[in-house]
């Protein structure tokens, strides 16, 4: 059994600006609960507790965010996504179990998911669904990422989820990232896919081919960069290459509401885009990758690698300038 999981208020917010209102949460709410998904994640582009200068300022809170889905989502879970060093024990998760969230996403990137065990523990202790996300999963190979996932499981997370932030893999990449992390742990294996490279809809089928569990989508897309991976194309193709359990409607109404309200932020794929999968960066960066790079000269193919070089994540944006004057003293 598949559990189809809907990042789009989440992960959309990123291409919204962080301005999704709680009337659009609300709306969309009311129909996701009458679809086939197992759960919806919800908040600021970068987690709860992430609203700041430095990452993007929401126009509207998490507490009320929340509070609104919570009241229009009955038999779908509400869930959230939430980065250590964002948010906090105190500030940000016990509020949310308060307002009762039913899902705890913890990222991290791989290599770091030790700075997630305070966050899981505290979270697996007060019996919430936690899951363990693994974010550029791309920096490293699949047997090391299989050992992230492994302590992510000893810290208590009841789901391990392979996040390609990049949109960097192509579906070999994900047949050995998936196979690897299910030899290694006893627990559900998920997927989240991004499209800069468009190959966004055929990761998360791979994935589903391989065994994986959990598998992310966002309604049109809406997502960071160039998007995420089209839950409605998940959807349809599922329906045809697997089994024909979801109800198609609620998936495509959905994405008729973010299509008409969300029609200035909808993700398309750019040169950049291209650049940014191709080199393993996040392509949220390509506003400053494009200033900076006409500023001294160079060609944004040549910053956007050496940015992959040196593995920049998001929250980093501030090291762009500074690595364009490394490749001019070059």
């Amino acid at each position: 059994m598949v559990n189809f999981y809907d990042v789009t208020l989440r992960d959309g917010n990123h291409a919204a600006r962080h301005t999704l209102s709680a009337k659009f949460i609300a709306d969309y709410c009311d129909i996701a609960d009458k679809s086939g998904l197992w759960g919806v994640e919800v908040g600021h582009g970068n987690g709860i507790g992430a609203s700041s200068f430095l990452v993007g300022k929401a126009s509207t809170s998490d507490q009320v965010l929340l509070e609104t889905a919570r009241a229009h989502l009955g038999r779908v879970k509400l869930s959230v996504h939430l980065i250590p060093g964002f948010a906090t024990i105190k500030k940000d998760i016990i509020p949310a179990i308060n307002i009762g969230v039913d899902v705890f996403r913890v990222g991290t990137h791989v290599t770091e998911v030790d700075t997630a065990r305070k966050h899981i523990e505290f979270i697996s202790e007060h019996n919430k669904v936690c899951h363990g996300v693994m974010m550029m999963s791309h920096t490293v190979d699949a047997r090391s990422q299989a050992a992230q996932a492994v302590e992510l499981e000893r810290f208590g997370a009841g789901a391990v989820i392979v996040m390609d932030s990049a949109g960097h893999f192509i579906p070999s990449d994900v047949r050995e990232r998936i196979r690897s992390i299910k030899d290694s742990v006893g627990v559900a294996v998920g997927f989240h896919a991004h499209n800069n490279l468009e190959m966004g809809v055929a990761n998360a089928l791979m994935a589903i081919e391989e065994g994986a569990q959990i598998i992310d989508g966002s309604s049109m897309g809406l997502g960071a960069g160039s998007g995420n991976a089209s839950l409605e194309a998940i959807i349809v193709n599922y329906r045809r290459s697997f089994v024909d359990d979801q109800e198609l409607t609620p998936y495509l109404e959905m994405s008729q509401l973010v299509e008409l309200e969300c029609q200035d932020f909808l993700p398309r794929t750019t040169s950049s885009s291209i650049q940014s999968g191709n080199a393993g960066v996040f392509s949220g960066f390509a506003p400053q990758v494009r200033q900076i790079s006409s500023e001294f000269g160079i060609t944004q193919e040549e910053l956007w690698q050496e940015l992959g070089k040196r593995r920049l994540v998001a929250g980093q944006e501030s090291m762009i300038r500074e690595i364009a004057q490394d490749l001019m003293n070059l």
